[in-house]
This record gives C-alpha cells, structure tokens and sequence, in this order.
C-alpha cells in the first residue's frame, strides 16, 4: 500500500496488521510518564494513530471521536502518537478530551514497529484505526493512504460497537 504525506510517498516501517491478526505486545508511556504494557490496555479497545496532537488534522480528529463517544463512554479508545507525554496532556486539558486516552510511543519506539505505523522518513506515527476484540484480535484496521486525510469515523464506530456488544 501506497501511504503519502502531504502527497509525498513515505515508508511504514514494521509489518502492517490486518483483521483477524493478534494486536502484537508494546510498552507505551501515559501522559503521567508511567510505563503501560499492552497487557494492561482494556479489551475490546480502539486505537487511533495519528502524527501529532498539534497538527489540525489530528486535533481534528481526536476532537471528533470524543464528541463521538460522549454517547458511548464504554467504547475505550486509545489515542497513541510519537508526541512527547507533556504535549499530549496539555492536548487533553486545552481540549477537554475526556475519551480518548492519550498514550505515547515517544520513550519505547515499540508500538510503531509492532503495528506498521512508524514513518521512517519522518519518525511519527502514520494515521491509522485499529478495532481490537475482547480475544485482542483486530477486528477492523485501517491504514490512511495520505496521513493528512481523517479516518472513516462512521466504520469505526460500527465497528466499536460490534465489539463493545451495542446495538448499531
């Protein structure tokens, strides 16, 4: 798959997951500079990926799954990025994104290469949407093929519920 940045082609490091593939284990850092392994994520889970919170894109989008998931508080989502923990927890508080938990892949460099999402021409984390079921298998996986563009919202929010066990 062809992936762009701003319409130049850029390379994903790492073996991109597919539906039905096992979410790989990874050490992230929270916004409070603790260590989280994978194991220790909830399941069912979504996981965005995404450059940077300071980018409008990406502020875009985390706002918008958070007005999203207002309505379905129990539909956890993971907002994983390369931006330092500070950044994402000044992101939270400026923005009030109370659904979505922010964790980094700044420290470890682990989650990016697990997942297909690091971009090696540029060292962040290209746009993608992960779905993971109670068994941490993917559910629904969505790599963007031009890192600016947003997500499909829609699907991975049927997709959620699906897994979530909420009706449609």
């Amino acid at each position: 798959m062809k992936i762009t940045f701003g319409g130049n082609e850029v390379h994903l490091y790492g073996t991109q997951l597919k539906i039905g593939d096992a979410m790989p284990e990874f050490t992230l850092t929270d916004t409070g500079l603790n260590d989280v392994e994978s194991n220790e994520l909830s399941t069912p889970k979504v996981i965005l990926t995404f450059p940077s919170v300071d980018t409008s894109a990406c502020s875009l989008e985390l706002l918008t799954f958070n007005d999203k998931l207002e309505s379905y508080p129990e539909i956890l989502v993971y907002g994983v990025s390369m931006d330092l923990p500070f950044t994402q927890k000044r992101w939270v508080k400026e923005n009030a994104g109370d659904y979505v938990t922010m964790l980094s892949d700044h420290k470890f460099r682990i989650f990016g290469e697990v997942t297909g999402t690091y971009v090696e021409e540029l060292a962040i984390l290209a746009r993608a949407a992960f779905v993971v079921d109670k068994e941490n298998r993917i559910t629904y996986a969505e790599y963007l093929p031009e890192i600016g563009n947003e997500p499909d919202y829609e699907k991975i929010m049927e997709e959620a519920k699906k897994v979530f066990s909420m009706d449609s």
